[in-house]
């Protein structure tokens, strides 16, 4: 019986200096063997015991297992591997910007030309400012109006735009004076 404690107690102790020690897997290793012969001694020695331990042992190790990962970043091998300095927090990166200060989210939906062949990749011009662009489908030739349709990775992606652009934008001018025609009886 005290063996099979033991075991345990080795157990745990492998498994934290798994997550503390840079061992490749070797201390993964011992604490598998470890809770194995554990588990084998206590049924040998009784059915209860043996019971007892599978589930102390299936409850207490996510436990132990979250607390680890939980304190793992703060270690030293946890802060190097991760590459942060003591009490490093993760901040947010700032909106990429063009070169011009304006935020590259901002272009979403906007229109410009196509200062280069975008083939897939090429400069383009949207709201005065000169920026990097992927094609999301086919080449774009230069002097071509695009479209801003994402910003993926701080490259703009651009499309040509097509029939259904133009067609949704004249429907807007058509339909935007005479809302504004109307007077507050009809409305």
């Amino acid at each position: 019986m005290t063996m099979a404690v033991l075991l345990l107690i080795a157990f745990y102790l492998f498994l934290i200096a798994e997550f503390l020690l840079p061992t490749g897997g070797l201390m993964g290793i011992a604490a598998a063997a470890a809770i194995i012969s554990s588990i084998v001694i206590a049924f040998s020695h009784s059915f209860a015991l043996g019971t007892t331990l599978v589930i102390v042992a299936v409850f207490s190790t996510p436990i132990v297992i979250v607390g680890l990962v939980r304190i793992w970043p703060h270690t030293p091998i946890g802060r190097r591997v991760l590459n942060r300095r003591p009490g490093q927090v993760d901040q947010a990166a700032p909106p990429r910007m063009t070169r011009g200060g304006m935020p590259m989210n901002d272009l979403v939906g906007m229109r410009g030309i196509a200062k280069t062949d975008l083939l897939p990749s090429g400069q383009v011009i949207v709201e005065d400012q000169k920026v990097d662009a992927v094609s999301t489908g086919m080449p774009i030739d230069s002097g071509s109006e695009i479209i801003v349709t994402s910003v993926q990775g701080g490259r703009i992606q651009v499309r040509l735009v097509d029939e259904n652009d133009v067609a949704v934008e004249t429907e807007t001018v058509v339909r935007s004076p005479a809302s504004l025609e109307q007077s507050l009886d009809d409305l």
